[in-house]
């Protein structure tokens, strides 16, 4: 698979083994990609940077911040701190997290030294002093990762609550910080709420790709994510400009709540099932037409989803919400063009606009081209 960079850290819900289904329906050359829900970043990571892309990871956990930006800023001061930290019980593991508990207090500690500081010295006394708790906050910063990403490491499927008893050499890992420090160099890092971020960076040209914490499995998740939240996700995506791809659980309240999108389905292994041969069922929903960027031989509305097939479920009566946008948008403009001197025009509603039986247009109404599925979408057409 092409890519610069595999994902440095285990993640509850990774989509590392999904890409390969999810880099089907992305287009090819937007001008902003966003991932409002970061995770272990394993798309962002192996998708090829583009001058004419800007990149952003954002996510709600500080400490999973903390730790990207460690990653790319301090690769190799995480890295030693990384071997000195042991992780081999539970005894270790429980010491691990409750350091991470009292980050707050240590970073409060520092903050009140520079009050102190700046009220006691001035000159280049302050100024040394002021240094040494710079990088002493610095330190911190990187001693709060290493511990994260130790408690990350060691528990069961990277949920960092429950101890993951097997046998756990850090050292195996550590090579993946180079290929993840290098792809961040050129990528936005931010600690924001999912919603505020969605609705600062949307636009005609912004890809957001939206992996939320999945609906009735929110208590393995660090961020709390009520019902409501779910709900209002689907609000403010549902007005997004730009495309939009979500990945979900199935379940009959997502398929409900997304009827607007068009749902595609797939069946995958469960590794959190303690059962072998265990499969999970998974959507992918957009605000766009995805069948014009997806494999010819995708199912289409077949009796039953086999393991590993991506199937459309549901198309939205209403077509594409992009395309409806798109269509509003000109429509208002050729109003305007054509208003008498000193008229303004208003936009209209719009009508339904044939797309095909194939459903092969997008948005702009231009064909689209098919596309294999472990193709990243930065590679794909002239514009790659």
């Amino acid at each position: 698979m092409a890519g610069i960079a595999r994902p440095f850290i285990p993640w509850i819900g990774s989509k590392e083994k999904l890409i390969p289904y999810i880099w089907q329906v992305f287009p090819s050359n937007p001008k902003l990609y966003l991932e409002p829900f970061g995770g272990g970043g394993a798309l962002l990571l192996g998708i090829q940077p583009k001058i004419s892309r800007m990149d952003i990871y954002n996510d709600f956990n500080c400490d999973l911040v903390n730790l990207f930006l460690c990653a790319r800023e301090c690769t190799i001061q995480l890295v030693q701190e990384l071997k000195f930290l042991p992780l081999h019980s539970r005894a270790e593991f429980d010491l691990l997290k409750e350091f991470m508990k009292h980050k707050e207090l240590l970073q409060q500690r520092i903050a009140d030294e520079r009050n102190a500081v700046m009220e006691c010295f001035s000159g280049e006394e302050r100024e040394e002093l002021l240094e040494i708790l710079r990088e002493r906050s610095c330190l911190f910063d990187v001693q709060r990762a290493a511990a994260y990403y130790k408690v990350c490491r060691g528990s069961f499927s990277g949920t960092t609550t429950s101890f993951g008893v097997k046998p756990n050499n850090i050292t195996n890992f550590l090579y993946l910080f180079d290929d993840a420090s290098k792809r961040l160099q050129d990528v936005v890092i931010e600690n924001k709420d999912c919603l505020d971020i969605i609705r600062e960076r949307d636009g005609p040209d912004s890809l957001i790709y939206c992996d939320p914490p999945y609906f009735d499995a929110e208590s393995l998740y660090t961020v709390d994510f009520p019902k409501e939240k779910h709900e209002e996700l689907h609000h403010i995506l549902s007005q997004c400009k730009g495309y939009i791809v979500v990945s979900y659980n199935d379940c009959p309240f997502i398929r409900s709540l997304y009827g607007d999108f068009y749902i595609l389905a797939f069946r995958r292994n469960n590794p959190l099932s303690q059962r072998a041969g265990a499969t999970y069922d998974e959507l992918i929903m957009t605000n766009y037409d995805p069948r014009p960027y997806i494999q010819p031989q995708f199912s289409m509305f077949p009796a039953e989803i086999e393991n590993g097939d991506l199937v459309l479920v549901h198309e939205p009566a209403c077509g594409s919400l992009r395309e409806i946008y798109l269509r509003r948008r000109n429509e208002h403009e050729t109003d305007k063009n054509d208003a008498p001197a000193g008229a303004g025009g208003e936009a209209g509603n719009g009508r339904e606009m044939s797309t095909g039986s194939n459903g092969s247009h997008d948005g702009n109404g231009d064909r689209q081209t098919q596309y294999s599925p472990d193709q990243p979408p930065d590679e794909r057409g002239s514009g790659a």
